[in-house]
């Protein structure tokens, strides 16, 4: 039996040599030596323009949150005024204890209603026949517990938080420097700060002083 081939009728990729023309041309990848040296050397730079983006967009939260804690106290303000208002509305109709019959007088161009009042006790009400004392401790008490409720929303836990990372942000370190030669008053190395060296106190001498005196004097003598 005869081994058939198998042909195959699939064109072949053509193999280009080094030095033809059809070969493919390669990716080049060139670059700014300005634009290098720039981005080598701007570290720095860069993350200084950080930190002022940083505390520029921490300041403007700080803002926002300024601004919407001062319409939350208008708010509240508003509705404690309201409060109070109709509080006072409702002891000013539990102090009129007795009125009569309201009389209407018919005119062609409006209509008058009298109301007789009888008995109005505004003691009982706490509205009048109070010491100025009395009104005083009254009226500190009610604003205190008013500044109570608003100092409540004065210290934010958000703007807290949005300062002290503003502080943070701000912070410069100082560097610190290295003191050469201390306790010298002169430049560095120019020999001046042997001066205020601690001289050896005036005591026992040893054997070598002692012989080195001893040596110095004999020779002296000779």
């Amino acid at each position: 039996m005869k081994n058939k081939k198998k042909t195959n009728n699939t064109p072949h990729k053509a193999k280009f040599k080094p030095g033809s023309k059809k070969r493919e041309n390669k990716c080049i990848v060139t670059f700014d030596d300005n634009s290098r040296q720039e981005y080598l050397t701007g570290f720095h730079k860069r993350k200084v323009e950080r930190r002022k983006a940083a505390v520029v967009e921490i300041q403007k939260k700080i803002k926002e949150e300024h601004i919407r804690v001062r319409e939350e106290r208008h708010k509240e303000y508003i509705r404690l005024l309201k409060e109070r208002t109709d509080a006072l509305d409702d002891d000013l109709e539990e102090g009129v204890t007795d009125t009569t019959e309201s009389v209407q007088y018919d005119h062609p161009n409006h209509t008058v209603t009298v109301t007789t009042i009888s008995n109005l006790d505004l003691t009982d009400a706490k509205l009048l026949g109070l010491d100025d004392t009395e009104v005083e401790i009254q009226d500190v008490g009610s604003n205190c517990v008013f500044c109570r409720c608003l100092s409540t929303k004065c210290v934010c836990p958000r703007i807290r938080s949005l300062s002290t990372s503003l502080n943070a942000a701000t912070k410069q370190r100082k560097g610190k420097h290295k003191r050469e030669g201390k306790g010298a008053r002169g430049r560095p190395g120019d020999g001046r700060g042997s001066e205020s060296k601690v001289k050896a106190r005036p005591g026992k001498t040893s054997k070598k002083q002692r012989r080195q005196q001893t040596g110095k004097k004999q020779h002296y003598k000779d």
